[in-house]
């Protein structure tokens, strides 16, 4: 091989090498990870109550579950086995916090009389955090008679990502219904509720909640979301689907 056929090689050899680390150093910069949350961390900073099933304090739920991005490579978020929601005062009067991983977790803001004043939603996904913080300039029940029906439209306020943007929620109590909570049958009111998101993501959602009549403690929890984002990369699909069931009525923390 001649001196000028080698020298070639070399470089292009260089060339090859310095493509590989430049893609490792970009996986690297942008992978993605999900770590479940521990039932102590959590209840370090609980206001505990009286015990009482609703009352404020930590509590548990199984947990089937996901969420999935398509942005850069696309990932995807399992969730645990075990799930944590807090019931804690501050707010409008009530905020309940349901936190499956360090990277996913939501919060309703809920007044004395159980209706919604907002919400704030937290994601992270490749490292970046974003954060949407929802109001509703007329709080909206959570919660009604068997058979009653109604809509409110509320507002995004801030994102990192997708800018102002409204969601328009429709309600429908279904009606009461029997669960069975650790071992004990319990009797719940099924909520039903439909979303239809417009602005910087535009996307449905549909969700039911059994609550424990009487308090803002969901008993049990459907949902399923799918949404595309405009962002600075193109549009970003969300797509979330998980089931969760209480473990006992009584806080655990």
């Amino acid at each position: 091989m001649s001196t000028r056929v080698r020298k070639v090689w070399l470089v292009l050899g260089g060339l090859g090498l310095a493509l590989l680390a430049g893609a490792g150093a970009v996986l690297f910069a942008f992978r993605d990870a999900a770590t479940s949350v521990s039932e102590e961390n959590i209840s370090l900073t609980v206001v505990t109550g009286g015990g009482v099933p609703g009352d404020y304090g930590l509590y548990v739920y199984e947990t089937t579950g996901y969420e999935t991005t398509d942005a850069l490579a696309g990932s995807r978020h399992d969730y645990p086995a075990r799930t944590y929601l807090t019931v804690q005062p501050g707010g409008c009067g009530t905020l309940v916090r349901w936190q499956p991983l360090e990277q996913r977790w939501e919060e309703w803001d809920l007044c004395p009389d159980g209706t919604l004043a907002g919400w704030t939603t937290f994601h992270r996904w490749f490292r970046v955090d974003n954060t949407d913080v929802w109001t509703c300039p007329e709080p909206a029940p959570m919660q009604g008679e068997p058979g009653d029906a109604w809509r409110v439209e509320c507002t995004r306020v801030s994102s990192q990502e997708a800018g102002e943007g409204s969601r328009v929620l429709a309600y429908e109590v279904v009606g009461f219904e029997t669960l069975v909570v650790g071992g004990e049958e319990v009797e719940t009111l099924h909520v039903r509720l439909s979303s239809l998101e417009t602005g910087g993501t535009e996307g449905y959602g549909r969700t039911d909640l059994w609550f424990l009549p009487g308090t803002n403690l969901p008993v049990g929890w459907a949902e399923e979301r799918s949404v595309v984002t405009a962002s600075r990369i193109g549009p970003v699909g969300y797509t979330e689907q998980f089931e969760v069931r209480l473990t006992s009525l009584r806080p655990a923390a």
